[in-house]
């Protein structure tokens, strides 16, 4: 006597595959392909991006080193030592600290 119902013919039919409807395999794809459309335009604008950001830090490091050259000169002029002193510090600090953010960021580019 031959079993039909076993678990052998079970494992032959594979019964749990589902079959998709086209209509969906369809939508899939579209989807799909604007998602690949959308990161494209994406990565475009972030190169975009990264350059504008690669000009800006150069020229940051451009004005922090021309402050740095101002400093000594402004308490040597004698118009307002104290003031002009401690403002030509505090943003001659900055603008190394904005100077030494863009060399790190030239060096290593993933790190921004």
């Amino acid at each position: 006597m031959r079993e039909t119902d076993g678990p052998r013919a079970a494992t032959a039919e594979h019964p749990g595959t589902p079959t998709v409807a086209p209509r969906f395999t369809r939508a899939a794809q579209a989807e799909r392909s604007r998602l690949e459309g959308k990161r494209e335009q994406l990565l475009r604008k972030r190169e975009a991006v990264q350059g504008e950001l690669g000009e800006i830090d150069h020229a940051v490091g451009t004005i922090g080193e021309l402050l740095k050259l101002l400093v000594p000169l402004l308490p040597a002029n004698g118009s307002e030592p104290g003031a002009a002193s401690d403002e030509s510090r505090a943003e001659a600090d900055r603008g190394a600290s904005a100077s030494e953010r863009s060399e790190t960021d030239e060096r290593d580019p993933m790190q921004r």
